[in-house]
């Protein structure tokens, strides 16, 4: 006997279809950011061999450019269909009541991102720099803060009702 019937599944996924694709385009966002961290965090430690601190700030501005702009691209592309009038045209006060719910659940998220983010790999580079390899802080650093920046967003996604 499944734990599951094929009916309540799709019941499942209709009921949380909206935050299942906000967090699949911030897994996308995020694996697209952390790959290529990997080589700005190389690249930044051959240019600055001893400087932590501009390492850090370097990793720290890439991600949150390429992270922003690939999940605010996805999320837009995602959601194209709710800011759609049956007529046709756009409905402009749906776009704006969702996009300060947005922008509050981004800046917060991204708030915890960019702290744990920053503060991880300048720490990790302080105190383990000659025994772990840059590409291996990159990716670590990245799976910490993200940790953090998912807890964040989907609470505050919740409270500030995006999908509901």
């Amino acid at each position: 006997m499944p734990l599951m019937q094929p009916n309540s599944i799709k019941k499942s996924y209709s009921k949380y279809k909206d935050i299942i694709s906000f967090n699949k385009n911030i897994i996308i966002a995020a694996i697209i950011t952390a790959i290529a961290d990997v080589f700005i965090v190389n690249y930044a430690f051959m240019l600055y061999p001893t400087n932590y601190l501009l390492i850090s700030i370097i990793s720290l501005v890439a991600d949150f450019i390429i992270f922003n702009f690939s999940f605010i691209t996805f999320y837009f592309i995602d959601n194209k269909s709710k800011y759609v009038n049956q007529d046709g045209s756009k409905n402009k006060q749906k776009i704006k009541q969702d996009l300060k719910k947005l922008l509050t659940i981004i800046g917060l998220a991204e708030i915890s991102y960019l702290i744990t983010k920053f503060l991880s790999t300048f720490i990790i580079f302080e105190s383990l720099s000659f025994s772990i390899d840059p590409s291996l802080i990159s990716i670590i650093t990245t799976i910490l803060a993200w940790v953090f920046y998912i807890v964040i967003a989907n609470i505050t996604a919740r409270k500030q009702k995006l999908f509901y």
